[in-house]
């Protein structure tokens, strides 16, 4: 607790509860909150389950891009055409 400054590993929220551990290997990795605890399990502590659920968050912000005068089309920066300037 101390060496993470009585923080939680992940977020930053103080005074963490949660003993986080390698479930393959049973090692402590540190001490989590509730939620960030959680969260690595729900995605099964797997770093590309992470990384894509930060690239599904990060191509997610749909924007209106105007196609011809009165049209508009939903892109995503990362899926599709990309936005132009004049959106």
């Amino acid at each position: 607790m101390a060496e993470q400054g009585g923080v939680c590993g992940v977020c930053g929220d103080p005074d963490p509860e949660h003993v986080d551990h390698d479930h393959r290997t049973g090692w402590v990795r540190g001490i989590l909150c509730f939620n960030c605890n959680g969260g690595l399990g729900q995605f099964r502590d797997s770093p590309t389950r992470l990384a894509r659920a930060v690239t599904y968050l990060r191509g997610t912000t749909w924007q209106r891009v105007l196609i011809h005068p009165g049209v508009f089309q939903m892109c995503s920066p990362t899926r599709g055409r990309p936005p132009s300037r004049h959106s």
